[in-house]
């Protein structure tokens, strides 16, 4: 105890300058300021409607502006929008429609700014309030061209300079510049430059909504969107039913901000990216800054002659409007400064598919040093994801009911390697105060109730003595209130109230409430108590730690020092490099800002959060842009509706095979037929020998392709030619001359 005073005392007195220069590195806002402003009823004005030729491109209007690789950008002289050809294909895009047969429901335009001032949001967009005023403005640049909109509610105002607007009256002033490079096209817009005039606040930018709109889709075209672990939705004509419009909030909403509930549907996005696939061409964007603050919308036509498309929203000031009619108050908080840019990658014949979007992607996010470059290393055997409930937290949840202590989860681990389990990623849950309702990180240790130290090191020299790896799960950012003052310790959100959300308890009717609060840390102590955490764990012998938070809750913070959402990303990349040093780094669900320095991501979607039909449904794109970078398994088998079900996705999908159990018996049967290992060891065991045997030595390949072939039957293929089909049907099916079993996976060549 006393060695690891004297390291605290060590690293405190480092930690000023340290932390000094994280914040630099993180865009911390010390003393960042909340406006609030009490508005009655806040009304929308939107842009009035000029002509279609300033919302509707012609090929005639364009102008080449220069060439990379496959691609021309071209320059539309009337609507001052882009477009882009593909010279092998001769396939244009453009970035607004070219045609319109009816009223669409949002008039087409290149960026559209939603502005308060006092009780109304103004609406405008290059279209209506630049281009008609002929206060638009281009130039060229080194390959590529930057356009300027100069916008107003008249065009008077709007043709002023920057510095003759008068008093009270609304201009803003937004350039995009369009560059190309190794054969894409970036889209950028600096809001530091964005000129708005004195007493507005600018909420947020729409750009390149309609960039690759589709009027008459074909049969085989389709619109791919991040939900879940991807997904597809065919737009041909003749389409019934399901949503016409889809929002993806990119890393989730921000818990800060707390937004209104709505009749919308609102999911998250692990993944900022989304395509269309149309004829033999496909694009694949990807927001490359300002992915934060991103939204991304899709519109889908329905036979009401408005145009499928889909592109992204940036929330570029945090602002929240609420109450009831005649009593709301809008809150606005810290203003995004840094640049938004979306890079489009063009696919053509057989890349056009969300497998070839796929791979553009993982391209992308390795460049830009997102991904790691590394390529996972070959063993003999496939690793096993499982993940030990070693205590649950009762209604005070600083008293716990053990599940699984140390030894039990030695003897479960030798159960397993009896049963030819030699390869297994063990996550220990509830290890620390709080069990799997945690406490506050710098104060976390391991329970005492679970076994002695001497327990403990039996298990981790069986674990390192059988070459597995034992992670600690643990949250960083978020803890129970048991532990801490919410006031003291917890971030504050734009309505200055401690953050929070609601968790479900899994072993709810045995330990605890049926949900559990917890509040969110403080960004700006978050530094400390990892490294406070660190000290803490010196003497525990884990070779790797799960962050079972950080990659699924991502949020500002109006505490003390503000914190932006996207100084919160560069934190939490930091904090992970320094749990990552020295040890093995599994991260929860896999928000993509959280992945550089993971060795593996659990529960990793392998679903859709909409529901899904015959034209909207999930494919593997996560998977094909993670697979032989990082390891990944989704939900553990036992915990889904359907375990054989599951357990053939993962095949089909690449993905560890990954159980959660306890080893005693909670004496309830819907919990001990869940997570009683006893029940359902003997059956994963037969699991995993499959799983081994089709998957083992594809650890460090990658997945070039999927396919559905036929009616629940699905191809997966690898980059060493390797065929898996996935038959989800109750009789066998022949595909290529081979038969493959009912829920059944059959490996080829």
């Amino acid at each position: 105890m006393r060695n690891a005073n004297g390291v605290k005392h060590v690293l405190r007195r480092v930690l000023g300058a340290s932390l000094a220069v994280t914040l630099l590195l993180t865009g911390c806002s010390a003393g960042g300021k909340i406006n609030s402003e009490k508005i009655g009823t806040r009304e929308t004005v939107s842009a009035a409607f000029t002509a279609q030729q300033y919302h509707f491109a012609d090929q005639k209007n364009l102008v080449y502006v220069g060439k990379s690789g496959l691609i021309s950008l071209y320059f539309d002289s009337e609507t001052y929008a882009v477009a882009v050809q593909e010279s092998n294909t001769g396939k244009t895009w453009y970035a607004l429609p070219t045609a319109s047969e009816g009223a669409d429901t949002a008039d087409p335009a290149a960026v559209t700014l939603r502005v308060s001032g006092g009780d109304k949001l103004y609406v405008l967009n290059s279209q209506d309030n630049s281009v008609a005023f002929e206060t638009a403005s281009f130039k060229p640049t080194e390959n590529g061209i930057q356009v300027t909109y100069d916008m107003a509610l008249d065009k008077e105002t709007a043709d002023c300079a920057f510095n003759d607007v008068p008093d009270g009256s609304l201009y803003a002033s937004v350039t995009v510049s369009y560059t190309l490079a190794d054969g894409a096209l970036r889209a950028k817009i600096n809001c530091g430059d964005i000129l708005l005039s004195k007493g507005f606040t600018l909420e947020s930018l729409t750009m390149l909504d309609f960039f690759g709109a589709v009027e008459k889709a074909g049969a085989e075209d389709y619109i791919f969107v991040p939900d879940g672990c991807g997904a597809v939705e065919n737009i041909g004509e003749g389409l019934t039913g399901g949503y016409e419009h889809r929002t993806f909030v990119t890393y989730g909403e921000d818990l800060s901000l707390a937004i209104t509930e709505s009749e919308e549907q609102r999911v998250p996005a692990r993944v900022p990216a989304y395509g269309i696939k149309s004829g033999d061409s496909a694009f694949l964007a990807l927001i490359e800054s300002g992915d934060a603050i991103s939204e991304i919308h899709e519109f889908v036509s329905k036979g009401t002659g408005s145009y499928s498309r889909v592109g992204p929203t940036f929330r570029v000031t945090d602002a929240v409007c609420s109450g009831t009619a005649g009593k709301q108050t809008l809150r606005t908080g810290n203003t995004y400064t840094g640049d938004i840019t979306v890079c489009y990658r063009f696919l053509a014949d057989k890349n056009a598919s969300y497998s070839g979007m796929a791979a553009a992607c993982r391209e992308m996010l390795i460049r830009n040093g997102v991904l790691s470059t590394k390529t996972l290393k070959q063993t003999e055997y496939l690793p096993f994801l499982l993940t030990v409930q070693n205590a649950a937290a009762k209604n005070n949840p600083n008293r716990t009911e053990v599940l699984t202590d140390y030894s039990q989860t030695l003897e479960l681990l030798k159960l397993m390697k009896a049963k030819s389990m030699n390869n297994i990623y063990l996550r220990c849950n509830g290890i620390l105060d709080g069990a799997n309702n945690q406490g506050l990180l710098s104060e976390s240790e391991p329970l005492k109730k679970l076994g002695s130290q001497k327990d403990f090191e039996a298990l981790a020299q069986y674990v390192k003595t059988q070459q597995f790896t034992m992670y600690l799960n643990t949250d960083i950012v978020s803890f129970q209130s048991k532990s801490a003052s919410p006031t003291r310790n917890a971030a504050k959100g734009l309505d200055g109230k401690s953050v929070r959300f609601t968790a479900e308890n899994p072993f709810f009717g045995f330990a605890g409430r049926e949900t559990q609060t917890r509040y969110l840390t403080r960004l700006s102590d978050l530094d400390g108590y990892v490294n406070d955490f660190i000290v803490n764990m010196q003497n525990w012998d884990f070779g790797g730690y799960c962050i079972d938070d950080a990659g699924q809750y991502l949020y500002s913070d109006y505490a003390g020092d503000t914190f932006s959402r996207t100084g919160a990303v560069n934190l939490l990349s930091v904090q992970a490099a320094a749990l990552s040093a020295g040890h093995m780094l599994m991260v929860d669900t896999g928000n993509m800002y959280m992945l550089k320095n993971a060795d593996a991501v659990a529960d990793l979607p392998s679903e859709t959060a909409y529901p899904q039909e015959k034209n909207y449904f999930a494919v593997p794109f996560l998977q094909m842009v993670l697979h032989g970078i990082v390891e990944y398994a989704h939900a553990p088998a036992n915990t889904s509706e359907n375990t054989e079900t599951a357990v053939l996705r993962a095949l089909e999908y690449g993905a560890l095979p990954s159980y959660s159990w306890s080893f005693t018996k909670t004496d309830i049967a819907e919990l001990d037929e869940r997570f009683y290992y006893d029940n359902q060891i003997t059956k994963a065991a037969e699991q995993y020998a499959v799983a081994n045997e089709l998957l083992s030595d594809l650890r460090g390949a990658r997945m070039t392709a999927h396919e559905k072939v036929q009616d629940g039957v699905y191809k997966a293929e690898y980059n060493n030619s390797i065929l898996l089909y996935c038959n989800y049907n109750d009789t066998p099916v022949t595909v290529n001359s081979v038969t493959i079993e009912p829920m059944h996976c059959l490996r080829v060549n």
